[in-house]
């Protein structure tokens, strides 16, 4: 059962992340490719991998290389279900890997649901640039980013891309005295899971329950579109995933982002 659940997670993450992308099919992989946005890892990157000898490996990378020369990146997400010999072959090619993500299913009720707080969905224009310039806190905190240096037009970009998928991906703004002080973002996949990401709360106004709010309204939202299932991802070395655990999320698998800067000179030898 729980190996059935962490294949459900898998495909609704890539579900989520393909969204407001093109998606090329490849040999043993899929590659998603946006040459509008090059340097947003989500929209340029392979995923679902399935090669597991030395030339189907060559075959997913030769690919990457050739659908993806917009971009000095080559991405890959993996997850419980990529071959061994894949993972290995990625780490003796030179490719970093990002902070591990646990993903967490919740089982049974949430123990806590944090205070009444309002929740506007990101509808307007003005409702955007409120999710910008929190999108914008965020990436200069860098905890979520591990420690990234990004530039406010690359934060201006993740917001597009954003908005690209917003028709099925659903951001909300939680408000306290008139200003947008945290965000988050729900969505159902086809396969009845129900997905809760990006969830960032500003520094001064963190501890106040707004996490746990938030949480709280996108799973009664999710369980009344009819999801199944309904999980978060917590990076590994963040605190968060402990409040998670608290409310009654439960690790079922890891994802993991590989990534690669092919402008970096290679050693010789």
């Amino acid at each position: 059962m729980t190996t059935e659940i962490a294949r459900i997670v898998s495909e609704a993450c890539r579900w989520q992340r393909r969204l407001g992308n093109a998606v090329i099919s490849a040999p043993h992989c899929h590659i998603v490719a946006d040459p509008t946005r090059p340097e947003v890892w989500d929209c340029n990157h392979a995923d679902e991998v399935t090669a597991d000898t030395d030339a189907a490996i060559d075959a997913v990378l030769t690919a990457m290389d050739l659908h993806l020369q917009h971009t000095p990146w080559r991405v890959i997400h993996t997850d419980g279900f990529t071959p061994d010999a894949f993972l290995a072959r990625l780490a003796l090619d030179g490719f970093e890997e990002r902070p591990v993500t646990i993903q967490m299913v919740l089982r049974g009720e949430l123990a806590a649901r944090g205070p009444d707080i309002a929740l506007r969905p990101v509808i307007s224009d003005a409702d955007w640039d409120a999710l910008l310039q929190l999108v914008r806190a965020d990436h200069v905190e860098g905890r979520r980013t591990a420690g990234l240096d990004l530039s406010p037009d690359f934060s201006q970009k993740v917001v597009t891309a954003y908005r690209a998928k917003s028709s099925a991906y659903h951001f909300h703004l939680a408000i306290k005295e008139g200003a947008a002080v945290a965000y988050g973002a729900h969505a159902a996949a086809p396969s009845g899971a129900g997905i809760i990401e990006d969830l960032f709360t500003l520094q001064p106004m963190r501890r106040q329950g707004i996490a746990t709010a938030m949480i709280s309204a996108f799973t009664d939202r999710l369980r009344a579109s009819g999801c199944h299932t309904i999980f978060l991802g917590a990076l590994a070395p963040e605190p968060p995933k402990h409040l998670y655990n608290r409310l009654g999320f439960h690790p079922v698998g890891l994802a993991r982002s590989w990534v690669k800067d092919v402008r970096a000179v290679r050693e010789p030898g």
